[in-house]
């Protein structure tokens, strides 16, 4: 089984070095490490091309001439690889020492699966950990959607949310035809968002609960924790040209599940419309949860149970919504 590293920088000299130190200290070594630059103004590629007289491993520099963007980027990294396994890889994390060798033992034993990602540790730009939480966590992996996912849900936990993390993935390169080419979507629609919706699909997705990197949170981040909370309510609206792709991209195989994801979004917008407390009712009665689920009526609870907690949640804001009114009028 080799291994490759699909590696992206862009002005990543600060915390490059600690980054390919870890990824080349490996229990197992990768076999290859392709790092495409997209332009970075930067020592960047001074120091990768440092790099790449002194180490043993493999390391292949790609400069982008013009700036495409980090999912492009990633597209394109991941295309110049050849392992058999490909682990994405950003420009600032450290991986733990273990993490190649944890994950090709986990394909090795489990070869339906074709897309897992990791937890990670939370540390700060100067690489020290002072979260109180991992990155499952933070992204809301707790028992309740670990529950989830695990009951044969997991479209419900992934769908419409940011709970996967490009710097922890690591795929078969057997499954890049069911997830290349990445649509042109503006951001927040990442690459390790719509790689893992297709993993989805075909039922290749798998997670290790274990934190195989160091994920760093610091103020030049192109994308992170914050982001995804900053433009969630403009992940809605990406649903319908993720739906599209993922048809475009799956029409060889139509038993997929495509009409399970189609319902999952389905019941996420009605929980954003009027009347949906009736809307859920409507559903069920009319047995679409059965024809999804295997125990529809806690589904449906769910579902119904979402709506009180969303209404609890308007209530609560309620106060501080006065004062800001109060605040504009005098």
């Amino acid at each position: 089984m080799t291994t490759s590293v699909a590696l992206c920088t862009y002005n990543g000299v600060e915390f490059l070095a600690q980054q390919l130190n870890s990824i080349i200290n490996q229990t197992k070594p990768v076999d290859e490490i392709i790092i495409c630059d997209d332009g970075s103004t930067d020592a960047t590629c001074s120091l990768v091309r440092q790099y790449i007289k002194e180490s043993s491993i493999r390391i292949r520099l790609f400069q982008n001439t013009v700036n495409v963007g980090y999912i492009f980027n990633f597209e394109q990294a991941i295309s110049l690889c050849s392992g058999d396994v490909i682990f994405l890889s950003d420009q600032d994390d450290e991986w733990m020492p273990h993490k190649v060798e944890t994950i090709c033992r986990f394909f090795e034993e489990n070869e339906s699966k074709e897309f897992v990602f990791t937890n990670a540790e939370l540390i700060n730009a100067w690489g020290v950990k002072s979260f109180d939480k991992t990155l499952f966590q933070a992204v809301g992996w707790n028992t309740f959607t670990r529950k989830i996912f695990d009951n044969g849900c997991p479209y419900d936990v992934l769908c419409t949310s940011g709970r996967i993390t490009g710097a922890t993935v690591a795929l078969r390169s057997s499954f890049l035809p069911y997830c290349l080419p990445f649509p042109k979507m503006r951001t927040p629609s990442v690459h390790d968002e719509m790689i893992g919706i297709s993993a989805l699909l075909h039922n290749k997705i798998a997670r290790i609960d274990e934190c195989l990197i160091k994920y760093r949170l610091h103020e030049k981040q192109t994308v992170g924790i914050n982001i995804l909370l900053k433009y969630a309510p403009e992940l809605w609206g990406l649903t319908k040209k993720t739906i599209l792709w993922h048809e475009t991209v799956s029409k060889r195989d139509r038993n997929i599940g495509m009409e399970l994801l189609q319902f999952t979004y389905k019941r996420f917008w009605i929980r954003k419309q009027s009347f949906s407390f009736f809307r859920f009712i409507f559903m069920y009665v009319r047995g679409e949860y059965k024809k999804y689920y295997p125990c529809p009526l806690s589904v449906f609870m769910r579902d119904i149970t979402s709506i009180f907690v969303r209404l609890a949640d308007f209530i609560n804001q309620i106060p501080y919504m006065r004062v800001l009114d109060t605040r504009y009028i005098y």
